[in-house]
């Protein structure tokens, strides 16, 4: 789940490139706390900055001079974020960065709210950026996950929020809108038919779950989900709200491995995208290598970072005949090592590079070890995460008459249907 603190830092992030309106205003303290959290970000790894030194890093993170002495270093004081010394006649001197460790930094996203006398329209805020970026959520729905702050703050903050592109509304049926975060439900249309299907199912429940696991592991192996059962992943897979690679091996048997529609969940639309699959593919690849594989692979992420550092690796026979779904992908290509040996070279840096980025999100950070190669040799073919998608919606369970029902109606959306905006 997406902490207040990433929310506060994203939120000050995309506000500052907006023209003040009133939306804008209302959500100032929250901007605000952003700020706070730009600057103690960028001091993480200081010691002790002069003053024209903070006041460059302040301006670069778009805080303005005055603002930095009046408002941001005093709440950072406040906090015990930094230690402020000052001459004789109270001139800022240096600045010594004390911020704390990142768990406790994200963890005192409380505390900054409290001394910043955030309002419930604003706590509100923070709940339904929180609420639509892990699904699409008719309107009703949206707002009761904000209810502690009160219907009316959170009816407030549904607004602001769409005035400032981090919602979007679609009504597709007569009393029953739909709102999302566009950043990561980038298709409107079948965003909205997803949420008030899950809804008609009573399964925002089951999905919601199911999308938090998949958020904290990318790639995680179907077969390891904890959240719910095997009919609501198949049931989130056909409507687009989960995507499903598929890696078969050399024996015939398929593993899947489960992805949110970005690769990192971001509710501010600045990470990266997959539109080829080849990222997931080389994920999938890589968690396959060191979950189902007869030779594990130790550290997936080492083995993608001496791949990337050295542009090639390996030094195995099957290497040779194995790899056909990565070369296929143009990821890479087998060469030659020796008389009987083979090797891989890096073709595309940038798609081992993000795939890199998400087998560090899951934790799998050791870089000291490359691994074998030998582990991933039993790995065939892939299966694009859309046409796995078609695949579900094709074959869903037609015994069920529940699920009958969300397909037939899925076909007559796609079919004929429109959305307003």
């Amino acid at each position: 789940m997406l902490s207040d603190a990433e929310i506060l830092l994203g939120l000050g992030r995309h506000l500052s490139a907006y023209e003040v309106s009133p939306s804008h205003a209302a959500l100032d303290s929250l901007q605000f706390a952003g700020q706070v959290y730009e600057l103690a970000w960028r001091l993480r790894n200081s010691q002790v900055s002069s003053r024209n030194r903070i006041e460059a890093i302040a301006i670069e993170a778009r805080i303005g001079t005055r603002q930095l002495h009046r408002d941001v270093l005093p709440t950072m004081e406040q906090l015990g974020w930094v230690e402020c010394r000052r001459d004789a006649d109270n001139r800022l001197v240096s600045v010594e960065a004390l911020v704390p460790p990142n768990e406790v930094l994200i963890d005192d996203a409380s505390r900054l709210l409290d001394i910043l006398l955030v309002t419930s329209a604003q706590r509100a805020a923070l709940e339904l950026i929180r609420a639509t970026s892990r699904q699409p959520l008719p309107v009703d729905a949206a707002i009761e996950t904000a209810a502690e702050w009160g219907e009316e703050a959170a009816t407030a903050a549904l607004g602001h929020l769409e005035a400032v592109n981090l919602v979007r509304r679609i009504e597709h049926e007569v009393d029953r809108p739909v709102v999302f975060n566009p950043n990561i439900w980038t298709n409107d249309q079948q965003a909205a038919t997803a949420a008030l299907r899950a809804q008609d199912a009573r399964a925002s429940t089951e999905v919601g779950a199911l999308l938090e696991e998949i958020a904290v592991s990318p790639g995680i192996p179907e077969k390891h989900v904890t959240a719910t059962d095997q009919r609501w992943i198949d049931f989130a897979v056909s409507q687009g709200l989960v995507e499903r690679s598929i890696v078969q091996t050399s024996d015939g048997s398929e593993e899947g491995f489960l992805f949110s529609p970005h690769l990192k969940r971001d509710a501010f639309g600045t990470s990266l995208t997959d539109p080829s699959g080849h990222v997931r593919q080389l994920v999938g690849s890589m968690i396959y290598a060191s979950t189902f594989a007869s030779w594990k692979l130790r550290s997936p992420g080492g083995f993608l970072y001496t791949l990337i550092r050295d542009g090639e690796a390996g030094n195995v026979s099957n290497i040779g005949t194995d790899y056909p779904m990565l070369e296929t992908a143009g990821t890479i290509q087998v060469v030659p090592a020796g008389s009987r040996t083979f090797r891989m070279i890096l073709l595309q840096s940038d798609i081992a590079e993000s795939a890199l980025s998400i087998i560090d999100s899951r934790g799998s950070t050791s870089r000291g070890d490359a691994g074998s190669l030998q582990n991933l040799g039993d790995q065939r073919s892939y299966t694009h995460v859309e046409r796995e998608r078609a695949k579900m919606a094709s074959v869903a369970d037609t015994s069920d008459r529940e699920a009958a029902r969300l397909i037939a109606a899925l076909r007559d959306v796609t079919s004929g249907g429109a959305f307003g905006v």
